[in-house]
């Protein structure tokens, strides 16, 4: 990840301040205590080393390696001067083996020796370092090596922390948590460990040490095997995933196109029915347009949400694909009877979509578009919240589009004279929430070209009866 200047810079100075605390640790180490056994020590840090280049990589950027009771074991016996020789051993070490980044050998050089010089200190403060101290206090010998690990482990874990905490931009304690914090009990079995060797030194030398650390060298093989085999798994449901994930985005444009489809399927359709009655021409496409934008103004943001408004608002007259040529355009006024038969055309409509499984919530739509707010509409008398939403915002955008558009039988009005209509309607035949995002979408509208239709020979008498002030338009 690409750091900001900002980040680069605390990143910089984090590294450098660490390297200094490290390499002032080193220095002073010499100073504090001479070493009785350099042969001794130089077997225990060449033994850390190696066990740190036998280290087992992961599958993600990450080793795993018991180089860690070798730096506690050197402090145990040497104290600090033991502890940073051991420490910068495995900074060196890794850097040789695994990551050849310069950056990284300052900055593990640092934590890590800095950390193995306070374990050390505190070792030797409370006179259980050195070889020549009575190791048969086995109690007192446990517990320092349990303090010094928990010294070790917090000191090298929060100094990770804090370098991935500048790095990804999250907080030290949340990096610490999450990475390293369940590892405290590991590390301290290991500081039980290293005590337990100190031990054994004392009694049998460096040669029972060397002899003890064959085993955990040896566990190396079965660690990498283990892991080899997680790591194959792991790449192998790496894999996988993305298989799934190209296969996902395969069928999710597959989707995409489908639905295109579909609504362009719609559109066709909706085409059809303005040949049939040109007087309208266009005022679907229009009031699902305006269906669609107000339906996002209310918090409808779910996307299957916002095409069942679209295609309920662009499909709603589809229902006059039933009613008689001779009663859809009559230019006469509509017998009792007739006015019956057209008053069925939502459920007409609602039967046809129904049958079409992804058209089944918009047929809902279809169904209530003639509804008003206070219960004076049709087929159903639905009031208030009993009418799906959809509907509620089809009725106002519906009305809208009639009363600006031209008929044959009058010129369309002004946006603010079908503005003022609607707020008239409010709480009678519309929704005053509904109403509300009108009034906010009004600005936008009233600049749109309101498009004529084409006239019509004649012109059918219940249109003009629909289109009368205080009635919504179909």
């Amino acid at each position: 990840m690409k750091l900001t200047p900002d980040r680069k810079l605390r990143e910089d100075w984090l590294i450098a301040g660490m390297f200094a605390a490290g390499a002032v640790s080193f220095t002073i180490a010499f100073f504090l205590q001479t070493i009785e056994d350099p042969f001794a020590l130089a077997c225990v840090v060449i033994l850390t080393a190696l066990c740190e280049a036998l280290s087992v990589k992961l599958y993600f950027d990450g080793r795993v390696s018991i180089s860690f009771i070798g730096t506690l074991l050197s402090a145990i016996l040497f104290g600090p001067l033991g502890g940073v020789l051991a420490a910068a051993s495995v900074a060196m070490t890794g850097y040789f083996t695994a990551s050849r980044n310069p950056r990284k050998l300052v900055f593990n050089f640092g934590h890590e020796t800095f950390s193995a010089f306070l374990a050390g200190v505190f070792l030797m403060a409370v006179g259980i370092s050195g070889t020549s101290h009575d190791f048969h206090r086995p109690v007192g010998t446990l517990l320092g090596g349990v303090t010094g690990a928990a010294i070790l482990f917090t000191v090298d874990a929060w100094s990770v922390s804090a370098i991935m905490s500048v790095t990804s931009g999250r907080s030290m304690r949340s990096s610490y948590r999450d990475n390293f914090a369940w590892l405290l009990p590991h590390y301290l079995v290991l500081g039980v460990v290293a005590a337990g060797l100190s031990v054994i030194f004392t009694q049998l030398g460096i040669t029972a040490i060397l002899v003890m650390a064959l085993p955990l060298v040896m566990s190396r093989y079965s660690i990498s095997q283990f892991v080899e085999r997680t790591r194959e798994n792991v790449l192998r449901l790496e894999r996988s995933n993305d298989q799934l994930q190209h296969a996902y985005v395969e069928i999710r444009d597959m989707s995409d196109q489908l639905r295109d489809a579909y609504t362009g399927t719609l559109e066709s359709l909706v085409t059809a029915l303005d040949v049939r009655d040109q007087e309208t021409r266009g005022h679907s496409v229009r009031v699902a347009q305006h269906s669609l934008d107000m339906a996002r103004m209310l918090g409808i943001k779910e996307e299957e949400e916002l095409l069942t408004v679209y295609r309920g608002a662009l499909m709603h007259d589809v229902g006059k694909i039933g009613v008689p040529d001779a009663i859809l355009l009559k230019p006469a006024k509509l017998t009792d009877e007739e006015w019956e038969f057209m008053r069925r055309h939502p459920a007409l409509g609602y039967r046809i979509l129904a049958q079409v499984p992804y058209l089944r919530p918009a047929a809902k739509i279809v169904l209530a578009h003639h509804e008003r707010w206070d219960g004076d509409g049709y087929p159903r008398r639905l009031k208030a919240d009993d009418i799906p939403l959809g509907a509620r915002i089809f009725a106002i955008c519906d009305t809208y589009d009639a009363i600006i558009s031209d008929r044959p039988y009058r010129q369309g009005q002004s946006p603010d004279a079908a503005l003022a209509e609607i707020l008239r309607c409010s709480g009678t035949q519309f929704d005053p929430k509904v109403v509300e995002a009108f009034e906010a979408a009004f600005p936008r509208w009233r600049e749109e070209d309101p498009g004529g239709a084409r006239k019509p020979l004649y012109l059918p008498a219940w249109k003009q009866e629909n289109d009368a002030p205080g009635r919504a338009a179909s």
